[in-house]
């Protein structure tokens, strides 16, 4: 997972990779990127501050992709620095010219944590695309760690769903918009509105990222550090 405007490029990329795949036996690839605050689905999870992310990820020609992505983060304001450490694998494929797809199954761990495992959860995340402009997600994990004042650190069931859009302003400048809906199951159930608008300036390999994040009053009710009333953030990807 990436911040919210990064994450349309590198989602609608590896659903793009899926056209590729039937061309060549088998990729590998990733991206080194610097982001000033590691934001998803418009929650912080470096305490507001940069992040220095990697992704590595194999593909080969039948869709099949797997694959590790690693960020410094920082859950709670009162815990020490962390790193998020996300191994995935899945089936990409690609539907004529227009159509992508892909599916991924994905486990999040937090190495050096005082809590241990206690912040570790799983995820199922589902992509359709369109001509690398549109991507609808949803994504379902049924143990996403959530902080109960009456009961502590639990994990609970959640779903989200987000739809992201792409389009080229001029020859290496795009525009992306998304919005999103997050929701956490338990005893006491509740669920918020994530959005981004930003722009991309393409560098191949290189691309420059700024983003405004914003999440609704519900997300601060679940987490504190809620992009609620809007952030700006800025983010500079190497892929190769």
């Amino acid at each position: 997972m990436r911040p919210f405007a990064a994450g349309v490029l590198s989602s609608l990329c590896l659903l793009a990779a899926a056209a590729r795949c039937a061309a060549a036996t088998e990729a590998w690839g990733g991206s080194l990127a610097v982001t000033s605050d590691y934001i998803v689905r418009g929650i912080s999870r470096s305490d507001d501050r940069a992040a220095l992310q990697l992704d590595v990820h194999y593909l080969n020609a039948s869709g099949f992709v797997a694959g590790i992505f690693a960020s410094n983060a920082q859950i709670d304001a009162g815990e020490s620095r962390d790193v998020e450490f996300d191994a995935f694998a899945g089936f990409a494929w690609a539907a004529g010219e227009d159509w992508r797809g892909r599916f991924l199954l994905s486990h999040y761990a937090y190495l050096w944590n005082r809590l241990g495992s206690g912040y570790d959860y799983d995820e199922l995340d589902v992509d359709l695309g369109y001509r690398d402009w549109l991507d609808v997600s949803v994504v379902y994990s049924p143990n996403s760690p959530l902080y109960m004042p009456d009961r502590g650190l639990v994990g609970v069931a959640s779903e989200s769903a987000e739809v992201n859009l792409q389009r080229p302003l001029a020859r290496k400048l795009s525009a992306s918009a998304g919005i999103g809906y997050s929701h956490f199951e338990g005893p006491y159930p509740e669920g918020y509105a994530y959005w981004s608008i930003g722009a991309a300036y393409d560098l191949a390999p290189v691309s420059l990222i700024l983003s405004y994040v914003g999440a609704t009053a519900g997300a601060r009710t679940l987490f504190y550090n809620a992009a609620e009333g809007g952030r700006l953030t800025g983010t500079v990807i190497w892929r190769f």
